[in-house]
């Protein structure tokens, strides 16, 4: 790019532009995007065939081995006012077929500002994970009988773990999760974690890819996998420790931990999940894997995770119903609503 300089030190491109920044901004992305995916794609198709050629790719069969399946999700939604962060925190067992429901009370959180830097947020992420195993696990210590569960999130702990929230934050994650890997192996369960969106490298360092690429599991997998296909089970912490990082939050998980991948749809745009499994469930990897596929009717995802997700859902129209009632009660014992007032800009869930 050539730049001229104006007499008050000022960089300019003499460049003709488009007729409007918004189509400057399309023939950006429209030349970048497209350009990286026309480059990568011999790449990408090599390391397909080569991961195709030293990892076994297994068929899947529609075929649900289970007749008592739990589903277990979390949700969390950040309210944003002026004076303070709030956030509430939620998480649901939903079993099937009999569709019951338990969950332990809801928590809530409130932080200043002075956290800065999106601390809030990892605090609420890790929190909501750690209510998540809390929640399976107490639902199993109260009677609840099943022979699968299904827990919407990982079983392996990656690196991001160990930076996010505080350490009283990290050690509860920590300990729910033991706790729960610990109940389901005394009592026979088998569970699984299934990672909807997963983000990790661990197959890429598994395979010794790592050098080659720095695109992650899933997109490879999007490109490697068929649809009704899985890989063969990988250990993500020898992955990590043979990336030389992000081994010790994982090493805190006292069960070691596989998984595997696999793709359930057809659907172009839905890349494939990943499912981790503990040690003591490996004899039942054909038959979670083949349950998820039979059961995967909505974009890929086993059923049970998609009841829990609905029943766990909190959303926007609903805090902004319930932050109404708020204003109305405060305004009918103080007069006054303004101590309500939204971080700014950050208003418009008030709305629905």
């Amino acid at each position: 790019m050539v730049l001229a300089v104006k007499e008050r030190g000022e960089l300019t491109d003499p460049r003709p532009r488009a007729e409007s920044l918004s189509l400057s901004i399309r023939n950006l992305l429209l030349a970048e995007i497209t350009g990286d995916v026309l480059t990568e794609a011999p790449l990408v198709r090599e390391l397909a065939e080569r991961i195709r050629g030293e990892m076994e790719v297994v068929p899947l069969s529609k075929r649900e081995a289970y007749t008592w399946v739990a589903g277990v999700d979390a949700g969390s939604q950040v309210i944003p006012m002026a004076s303070r962060q709030y956030a509430v925190i939620g998480a649901l067992v939903y079993t099937l077929p009999q569709g019951g429901r338990f969950y332990l009370p809801p928590e809530s959180m409130c932080e200043p500002y002075s956290m800065g830097g999106g601390g809030f947020a990892g605090v609420v992420n890790i929190r909501r994970e750690a209510r998540l195993y809390e929640t399976a696990r107490e639902y199993l210590l109260g009677g609840g009988e099943v022979e699968l569960m299904l827990v919407d999130g990982p079983l392996a702990l990656s690196g991001w773990w160990g930076a996010a929230g505080r350490e009283e934050d990290r050690r509860r994650l920590v300990d729910a999760l033991n706790g729960l890997l610990r109940v389901c192996r005394d009592r026979g369960v088998t569970v699984a974690g299934v990672v909807k969106r997963p983000s990790a490298r661990y197959l890429v360092h598994y395979l010794g890819l790592s050098a080659e690429t720095d695109l992650s599991d899933s997109y490879l997998m999007h490109q490697t996998l068929m649809p009704g296909e899985r890989t063969d089970i990988f250990s993500p912490r020898t992955a990590m420790r043979m990336a030389s990082r992000g081994s010790q939050m994982m090493d805190v998980v006292q069960e070691p931990v596989y998984g595997f991948y696999c793709r359930l749809t057809r659907e172009w745009d839905v890349p494939p999940i990943r499912v981790d499994l503990p040690a003591f469930c490996l004899g039942a990897v054909d038959d979670v894997a083949d349950y998820c596929y039979a059961t995967s009717l909505w974009g890929g995802i086993p059923l049970p995770i998609v009841r829990a997700d609905e029943e766990v859902k909190v959303s926007r129209r609903f805090i902004g119903d319930v932050f109404s009632e708020i204003i109305s009660r405060v305004g009918r014992e103080t007069g006054d609503v303004s101590p309500l007032a939204p971080y700014w800009g950050e208003g418009e869930w008030m709305a629905g």
